[in-house]
């Protein structure tokens, strides 16, 4: 027993890196939900029905409660990604499945059960913070407090629990797949439904913005854009990589990024879709939620509503870029890990660091322009098409956002190319 617990903290420890994004997401998640859950349960008994603010911490919960969930189910599946060859060999070296799972389950559960724990009593302070705000700008009333009864924490770990036994499912539900990863096989009527059910996303996505002008279609209408992409890119990036690799074959820098890109095509989705569907949420943020506290006050000069709405919308934009910056900066470092085995056979083939660090980032750009086009898709044109000028107006904080992406995207690149060139002198010296 005491055996089995080392080899299990020598686990963690070895993948520090991979489990510590998810720890702090989970952290992160837990902190925003139940945080928002404890003010909207509070708000249901201080507030009258009638009151607004009770309408906005609906909308805080459910939208905190969506990025989360989509947030921690990506960035598990990007991590699992890169670790998949290893566990796939922990397999074909003997180890029975159910102790390779068994020991995965554990791991997630060392990572995961504090991390909300720690997430749930953070939420205390960060309400302290929220209320005292709130009523500093006459969004709630100097009576309003938290209701910490034993009903409400009772329903906010009962949520806790309910969700983060989804999340361990769900992820070691990917790990069962291990029994049979290594026999790959393809499977042809899983192709044919996993593009016929993207189809109908995408088609469903694009008549509802051509024929509906709804605001909410900037969340609902990119959510189903994000469903037909979870269905349809990975297909999409083998088949475009297969063909600009019998375009380029002639140069072999090029076609060997490439072909690199088409076996990653799993990975590569994951951290497209994490991207798309991070600036899909800010923008609904920034052109709805912001707009309808501008035209509420036309309307009807409720000062409470629009100090509300402009809160829901500035702690809502704080929650989207927070989750943004972590988990692309884990995206690229988990992708440059997964190129690691690779670089060390072209240094042996006589590649130059140089020459390598130029393929990562010619497939950096690639992933870039993959995202800015998803991302143009599945925001901007929604705005061109219903030639929606404020929405357009705004358009700096999506030039803001993919620019930022690919100076990080950069800045990863380069201090993995610096560390590799420190470590070489000092091996040298």
């Amino acid at each position: 027993m005491k055996m089995h617990n080392s080899q299990i903290f020598k686990q963690l420890n070895f993948y520090k890196s991979y489990n510590l994004p998810i720890f702090i997401i989970l952290f992160l998640s837990s902190l925003f939900t139940n945080s928002s859950l404890f003010l909207l349960l509070s708000s249901l008994k201080q507030l009258d029905k009638e009151s607004n603010m009770t309408l906005i911490f609906i909308i805080l919960f459910g939208l905190l409660f969506l990025i989360s969930i989509s947030m921690i189910t990506i960035i598990i599946s990007i991590n699992f990604n890169v670790r998949e060859k290893d566990l796939i060999n922990r397999r074909l070296i003997g180890l029975a499945f159910h102790k390779v799972f068994k020991n995965l389950l554990l791991e997630q559960s060392i990572i995961m059960i504090p991390s909300y724990i720690l997430g749930f009593f953070a939420s205390i302070f960060l309400n302290k913070l929220l209320i005292a705000s709130l009523i500093n700008k006459s969004i709630l009333a100097s009576s309003f407090s938290i209701n910490y009864s034993f009903i409400n924490i009772f329903l906010v770990l009962l949520v806790s629990f309910i969700t983060l036994s989804a999340i361990m499912f769900l992820s070691t539900k990917k790990y069962k797949r291990i029994e049979n990863n290594y026999k790959i096989q393809k499977n042809k009527k899983k192709q044919f439904f996993k593009i016929l059910i993207g189809s109908l996303f995408l088609t469903s996505y694009f008549l509802l913005i051509i024929f509906n002008n709804t605001e909410v279609l900037y969340l609902f209408g990119g959510i189903f854009f994000i469903i037909g992409l979870y269905f349809l890119l990975e297909i999409f990036i083998v088949c475009i990589a297969k063909v600009l690799f019998k375009f380029f074959i002639k140069y072999f820098t090029i076609s060997s990024s490439i072909k690199n890109m088409e076996f990653n095509a799993d990975l590569i989705t994951k951290i497209i879709l994490m991207l798309v569907n991070s600036m899909i949420f800010l923008n609904f943020s920034i052109n709805v939620i912001n707009k309808m506290g501008i035209e509420s006050y036309e309307l009807n000069q409720n000062a409470e509503y629009l100090n509300g709405l402009m809160f829901l919308g500035s702690y809502l934009n704080i929650v989207f870029i927070s989750f943004t910056f972590i988990i692309l900066i884990n995206g690229f470092l988990m992708y440059l890990k997964s190129l690691q085995k690779e670089t060390e056979t072209l240094r042996k083939l006589g590649f130059t660091r140089s020459k390598i660090f130029l393929r990562n980032i010619f497939q950096f750009l690639i992933i870039w322009i993959f995202y800015v086009l998803l991302s143009f898709i599945g925001t901007t044109l929604i705005s061109i098409i219903w030639k929606d000028q404020s929405a357009l107006l705004n358009l700096k904080y999506w030039y803001i956002e993919i620019f930022v992406v690919l100076l990080i995207m950069l800045f990863l690149s380069l201090i993995e190319w610096t560390s590799k060139f420190l470590k070489r002198n000092e091996l040298t010296s």
